[in-house]
């Protein structure tokens, strides 16, 4: 899993650094953005209930319509206080650092979907590292600023972690 990674990422990067034919549609962006998020199914079951994190990201345009993805960033999901079998578990939480490489593609200039694969690094003692993915659609409110409505799920275990969620973000 973790050589499929490196792959995509050295053919990420291999096709920001080689493209120089038309230079007048290349650019390289740079975001940061908060991410609030909901977890949902097994995760939600498990007991967690909300998500807060932020992440950076790069963009490259190889077209008008279309541009590469790099992202990493950090979400802390907490627990709730829940009972099980007589048992009271006092909250918690737990952290996952997504790094993820994807696309944009721009339906318009205010309306994207953007996908994305990549590997989520569990920061609990004992956690490990999972597959990642997130399909999402996006809003361009402005030049400087942009809304990303998503799903991210990490398959841990045999089961999904999944969480709804956004991503706001400042292009610089």
């Amino acid at each position: 899993m973790k050589k499929l990674l490196l792959a995509i990422a050295v053919i990420a990067i291999s096709t920001m650094t080689t493209q120089a034919q038309d230079n007048s549609l290349k650019e390289l962006r740079f975001s940061i953005g908060v991410e609030p998020s909901l977890p949902i199914g097994d995760f939600n079951d498990a007991g967690y209930n909300f998500g807060i994190g932020g992440s950076v990201q790069g963009e490259y345009k190889v077209a008008d319509d279309f541009g590469l993805t790099l992202n990493a960033g950090y979400i802390n999901y907490s627990a709730k206080d829940i009972t099980v079998g007589g048992v009271n578990y006092n909250g918690g939480s737990f952290g996952i650092v997504p790094v993820l490489a994807g696309f944009k593609y721009y339906f318009s200039p205010k309306v994207y979907g953007h996908g994305q694969l990549g590997i989520g690094i569990g920061t609990s003692k004992g956690a490990s590292s999972e597959f990642a993915y997130s399909p999402g659609i996006g809003f361009m409110l402005s030049r400087n600023f942009d809304i990303l409505l998503k799903y991210l799920a990490y398959s841990a275990n045999g089961g999904t972690l999944g969480s709804i969620g956004a991503r706001v973000a400042y292009n610089f």
